[in-house]
């Protein structure tokens, strides 16, 4: 209602909402209009038909793309929680502004995916963000170099997230010499995480780390607490996979801190996992249960499928270190099912610690029971799932093969 002052704004609503041709529903953030799609329709039509129409859609997409930006900053530090909920509500206005956009104003567009990332992320939105990048990747080429390393960077972290190494490392490639162009410290320090991420498909740890830990140097003098968190996760996670813990501990404990400091529970969960797999390696496994129960609470509250199944990885590693070979295998399956189920795949970074659990699962319970069992964990539901990992007693037990014939053929976890 452009235009309009607010009293007469507000007096219109009432007035529709009377007709029952809008709901008032109150939130948060004050009172949302929502209608029927029938009404949508026909007011979608009626807009169409108006001399004003392109006008009113480009007034519509300018207020979206402020609101994103006015969101980068909280979503970085502070009243991130706020953001989130805010922007989930907008997300039907968000993607109409994005339409536009891909025919009007391609080039706004990719600043834009960079803010929206970790809405995208925290909302298990990956699979529309790569529709998203899809869709203007096409019209790159005609973008300055910031846009073109802001577009890169959003394809190289989803590609990453949904485990589309091709894409990702395609992405990358496209990034990396944009860096060194662009001056904005930020996109490059996040550039560098990106690359850290990356690096592990072609098996290069030792890279990977070098690139975290120069990120991470370059984020500390930024303000960032967010990609900072990150990239010392980062940082921790490789550490931890080429054997160096000291490392680790001191780098997911300022992950903890950083999250604890600014309420990221998705951190939290992340650091908890973290610090629970580096206390299974160093044979604490009372404490390694504590942290990961911990950790698995904070990730079903959040309702992130991506760090429920780090947790299911990691409980599966500390039956195995309990000596329970068997569940092990069936929470490996569980966590393999739900990424799958999501559209997700293990972060490369974690592959080879993942890897190396399910050869060692293998090998202890030879190659039908570990078959049998992984299969029996990838078709639970995520209740089923969380049940079976904290009460070893409800954590369904697949018969024993008999001939070979009667176990499953393979299944996709295997090594």
């Amino acid at each position: 209602m452009s235009g309009l002052q607010e009293d007469r704004a507000l007096e219109l609503s009432e007035s529709l909402a009377r007709h029952s041709l809008i709901q008032l529903d109150p939130t948060s953030d004050g009172a949302r209009c929502q209608m029927l799609e029938t009404v949508r329709g026909f007011v979608a039509d009626r807009l169409a038909a108006r001399p004003d129409a392109a006008e009113i859609h480009a007034r519509h997409a300018d207020y979206y793309r402020a609101l994103t930006e006015e969101a980068d900053r909280p979503l970085r530090g502070g009243g991130h929680a706020e953001w989130l909920e805010r922007l989930q509500a907008e997300a039907g206005n968000l993607a109409a502004a994005g339409r536009w956009g891909l025919d009007h104003d391609a080039a706004a567009l990719p600043h834009l995916f960079r803010i929206l990332y970790p809405f995208w992320y925290l909302r298990d939105r990956q699979a529309e963000a790569r529709r998203w990048i899809d869709q203007l990747l096409p019209a790159a080429a005609t973008f300055d170099a910031q846009a073109q390393a802001e577009l890169a960077w959003t394809a190289t972290v989803i590609a990453n997230e949904i485990g589309d190494d091709t894409a990702a490392l395609a992405a990358c490639r496209r990034l990396a010499p944009l860096l060194d162009k662009i001056q904005d410290p930020f996109l490059r320090a996040i550039g560098q995480l990106a690359t850290a991420w990356t690096s592990p498909i072609a098996g290069d740890l030792d890279d990977a780390l070098r690139e975290a830990s120069v990120s991470l140097e370059q984020l500390r003098g930024q303000d960032e607490p967010f990609w900072t968190a990150l990239a010392a996760y980062t940082a921790a996670v490789l550490e931890t996979a080429l054997d160096r813990p000291d490392g680790a501990v001191q780098h997911v404990r300022e992950t903890r801190d950083l999250a604890d400091r600014y309420g990221y529970a998705w951190l939290t969960a992340m650091s908890r996992v973290q610090l629970g797999t580096l206390a299974i390696v160093q044979g604490r496994l009372g404490q390694a249960r504590e942290l990961l129960d911990e950790a698995l609470d904070v990730s079903l509250a959040i309702r992130i499928t991506r760090h429920v199944t780090l947790c299911l990885a990691a409980l599966a590693q500390l039956a195995f270190a309990a000596d329970d070979p068997e569940r092990a295998a069936l929470l490996v399956g569980a966590a393999e099912g739900l990424r799958e189920r999501a559209g997700l795949r293990t972060w490369p970074m974690l592959r080879r610690g993942e890897a190396q659990l399910a050869a060692q699962v293998r090998q202890a319970l030879g190659d039908a029971r570990y078959r049998q069992a992984f299969a029996a964990g990838s078709r639970l539901s995520q209740q089923e799932a969380v049940a079976a990992a904290r009460d070893p007693d409800k954590a369904p037990r697949p018969p024993r093969c008999g001939p070979a014939s009667s176990c499953p053929p393979g299944s996709p976890g295997d090594p």
